[in-house]
């Protein structure tokens, strides 16, 4: 299959898959497809509107919900599998808004072609100015389309040592056990 089509099958299932799962209490983040021809994965990002983490159990019920629609619109010419996902620490963008609500992180992807000589990145996404990405590069601002970037995510970046929840508590516990 060629990017176009892939992308292309990707938005049709959004539109599909959309209101089947917020009938079931989520939300849809985004739908991508990989694999080939002979093995096309649709992945199906979701999210729980409270913000809280999406656990197996999320995904399995948003799975049971679609499988049958899915059955119903024909997406691909040939057998697929079907993936539900939570969006987890990394997780994707597509759209916009994906990116808007990321400004100041660190985010990585990858362009269709190179952009300053290059396709893959890693930089702080400074904002977005009319569909352009605006990021950090060298001490300078880069902007790329947002329509030539293939693929993106966010970059986890884990608290620094010493502040996770509750590890102030369990070491002023351990220090109390050892000085009785």
């Amino acid at each position: 299959m060629e990017r176009i089509q892939l992308a292309s099958v990707a938005d049709r299932a959004e539109v599909v898959l959309a209101p089947l799962i917020e009938a079931v209490g989520f939300a849809l983040l985004l739908c991508e497809v990989t694999g080939s021809n002979r093995g096309p994965v649709l992945r199906v990002y979701i999210e729980r509107p409270d913000g809280e983490p999406v656990d197996i159990g999320d995904c399995v019920k948003v799975n049971d919900a679609v499988t049958d629609a899915l059955d119903t619109v024909e997406l691909f010419s040939s057998a697929y599998a079907l993936e539900v996902s939570s969006a987890g620490l990394d997780r994707p963008m597509k759209r916009v808004e994906h990116f808007e609500a990321q400004i100041g992180n660190v985010i990585k992807f990858r362009t269709w072609e190179p952009i300053e000589g290059r396709r893959n990145w890693k930089a702080p996404l400074l904002g977005i100015d009319n569909d352009l990405l605006v990021v950090q590069w060298d001490d300078k601002e880069v902007r790329v389309p947002l329509a030539a970037v293939e693929r993106a995510s966010v970059v986890y970046v884990p608290p620094p040592r010493g502040e996770k929840k509750g590890g102030g508590q369990r070491r002023q516990k351990k220090s109390k056990k050892n000085s009785a």
